[in-house]
């Protein structure tokens, strides 16, 4: 029988989003990781394969079938048109920082080029947030009426050695705490109808609360905190109107492992890794030609309740989404 072929996935980005990316990839059975584009020359003598400088040669050398694309939201654009004209399939980080006019295009483009923007969605794939929607589907609790969700992360998780850019900047620390809760709790109750957000910054410690309001009804309460000395954790309460779902690192300890200062981290030997999940949709999706999980013009919207989290933090007022509009930029600056 014939071995079946690796796809052949590139990574393109800086240190903090790339080495994790690419020693999956290197490791993995199914994937031939071919090459990476290291722009800064910062990270990728640490692994074995092709370094470039150039998207552009590492496209027309090695041919990826999917490139891994982890760069700051203001770097995205160019390059998602770059990687879609070559033909290849581009995971990317969230939010794409997309205008409605640029989304069309890019959207034009990948029809053109039969090809897939696949938003790094990892969340989906976390063990307990699938159970909760396979039993919310299955209306095990009933209608959702409330749900609570808090984020905790360390500093380091969050922005490495550097802080964000200006005492007023909001963008960022909501992004970074809520982009892969809002946009799976919209994957799982729809549209979002308004949101009102709080945001305080003392020293290395940042504090964020968000309440949405979906257009079915549910009210989602989202708690995070920046700087908490621990590892990254999530916990959440959904209430409906037969039942209560909950999950929390306290009521479901996994392993914890420790290895010196300050590495650490939580295993659970009943679970896989919510990466092994997403990079089997995402190999499935290059095989298959099926449609990702989330869309880009589901992902690009849960971009846009980002930014009118922001807009809400800093004006002290709830915003209505039906009557907020992407601002030109804004995600050049965040």
């Amino acid at each position: 029988m014939q071995a079946k072929q690796q796809v052949k996935i590139a990574v393109m980005g800086y240190k903090a989003g790339s080495v994790k990316y690419a020693k999956y990839y290197a490791e993995h059975p199914a994937i031939q990781l071919s090459g990476i584009c290291d722009p800064r020359e910062e990270w990728a003598e640490h692994i074995q394969t092709t370094v470039y400088r150039s998207l552009p040669e590492l496209l027309a050398e090695q041919k990826p079938d999917i490139l891994h694309l982890a760069l700051p939201v203001k770097e995205h654009l160019p390059d998602l048109y770059i990687a879609a004209e070559a033909g290849a399939h581009v995971v990317c980080e969230k939010p794409f920082g997309l205008l409605a006019t640029d989304l069309k295009q890019l959207a034009a483009i990948c029809r053109q080029h039969s090809v897939q923007i696949i938003p790094s969605h990892e969340a989906l794939f976390r063990p307990e947030y699938s159970d909760l929607a396979r039993q919310v589907r299955a209306g095990v609790i009933g209608s959702p009426g409330v749900v609570h969700v808090r984020r905790m992360m360390t500093g380091e998780e969050a922005y490495g050695s550097r802080l964000p850019f200006s005492t007023d900047h909001r963008i960022e620390p909501i992004m970074t705490l809520f982009i892969d809760e809002i946009e799976f709790m919209s994957y799982l109750l729809g549209e979002v109808e308004s949101v009102f957000a709080q945001h305080i910054r003392k020293e290395r410690t940042e504090y964020a609360l968000l309440t949405l309001k979906y257009e079915c009804g549910t009210i989602v309460n989202m708690e995070g905190i920046l700087g908490y000395p621990s590892p990254a954790t999530s916990e959440f309460e959904m209430a409906g109107n037969q039942g209560i779902i909950r999950s929390s690192p306290k009521m479901s300890a996994s392993v914890e492992i420790r290895r010196g200062g300050s590495e650490f981290s939580l295993v659970s030997p009943a679970f896989e890794d919510a990466i092994d999940g997403f990079i089997r949709s995402v190999l499935n999706i290059a095989a298959h030609k099926t449609e990702p999980v989330i869309s880009l013009e589901e992902s690009w919207k849960t971009a846009v309740v980002i930014q009118a989290a922001a807009y809400s933090a800093s004006n002290g007022q709830a915003v209505t989404m039906r009557s907020f509009r992407l601002t030109d930029g804004w995600w050049r600056d965040a």
